[in-house]
């Protein structure tokens, strides 16, 4: 059985943590999560946490429709 040498290996695994590590940064250096979007005046003792995270989701499924979108 012929073994092949694990440096391509090694040497593309490397190149994609790199790269993923590059993305996040990047992503974190130019998306700001608009914060003041959210609405914490409706936040109480009495909040239905499930409807709370629910609004939050579809605001960022929202989000991420409305940036995927090639429409204008």
């Amino acid at each position: 059985m012929y073994r092949r040498s694990r440096w391509p290996t090694r040497i593309s695994f490397i190149l994609v943590i790199a790269m993923g590590l590059a993305g996040f940064l990047y992503a974190v250096a130019t998306w700001v999560p608009a914060l003041d979007a959210i609405d914490f005046t409706t936040f109480a003792e009495g909040i239905d946490w499930v409807e709370a995270g629910a609004a939050i989701g579809e605001q960022a499924l929202q989000l991420l429709l409305g940036a995927t979108s090639g429409g204008g």
